[in-house]
């Protein structure tokens, strides 16, 4: 798939006929070879599964859950739903400890859901994989996540490259929000190194399913969702994002 290519137009959370797992693709051009070069960075890898033990050290303390709420609105200790969502959201480094923290933080609202997202979206197409990414699974995913879903707990390394996806300039579109769940379509920029060197960035994008859990949002599923196009008319940017 190229820099240009676009997923077909569909309703955002169907699945076309044959599954397509690695929906989020980064474009890596080496320069110098005149050569194009496609890492998928959100596909599975059957050798890794959820609750998989850490490479090494311990996995980062899971947050405090907030107490469970009856209503959409924040639990205490949670912030107010921003005018727009947060690209940002739990920091721009240590991505494991980020996603968690922006799971806590998330208020149960529409903003709050695309934040958690574009968190979400960060922390799973990292290359080379955040560390304790399978075990952080286990917390970010809902109990009846899909295969999908459950595909981020191993990120799909290339050797010799790096690649990272940033909203600093990124868009979202929250397709439904019930106050129980929401499908939010999100559209970021991937960058990357081969060998060292810096490549051309390119457009990712995907949609995410969450459900609230206990006061905070989990990932239920992900498909490639809406087309590039869609997202740039219609998406609201993100604030804040990195």
């Amino acid at each position: 798939m190229s820099a240009t290519a676009r997923t077909a137009d569909r309703a955002p959370g169907s699945h076309s006929s044959v599954p397509r797992w690695a929906w989020v693709v980064m474009v890596l051009l080496l320069l110098v070879a005149v050569v194009a070069v496609t890492v998928a960075v959100f596909a599975p890898r059957g050798q890794q599964s959820l609750g998989a033990a850490p490479e090494e050290g311990a996995p980062p303390a899971a947050p405090v859950a907030p107490t469970p709420s009856a209503s959409p609105s924040p639990s205490p200790g949670q912030t107010e739903a921003p005018e727009q969502a947060s690209g940002c959201l739990g920091g721009p480094a240590e991505l494991d400890a980020a996603v968690l923290a922006a799971q806590e933080q998330a208020p149960l609202t529409a903003e709050g859901a695309a934040s958690f997202a574009a968190t979400v979206f960060r922390w799973a197409t990292g290359s080379p994989a955040a560390p304790f990414q399978a075990d952080t699974a286990e917390q970010v995913l809902s109990s009846d996540a899909t295969d999908a879903a459950q595909a981020i707990s191993g990120t799909q390394d290339a050797a010799g490259t790096t690649s990272s996806t940033s909203f600093a300039d990124g868009r979202y579109y929250v397709e439904s929000y019930d106050g129980t769940s929401a499908i939010v379509s999100v559209l970021g920029t991937g960058s990357g190194t081969v060998n060292g060197a810096a490549v051309a960035e390119a457009q990712v994008w995907g949609s995410l399913r969450l459900e609230a859990v206990n006061g905070t949002w989990r990932l239920q599923d992900v498909t490639d969702g809406r087309s590039v196009e869609d997202l740039e008319r219609i998406g609201t940017p993100y604030v804040g994002g990195c």
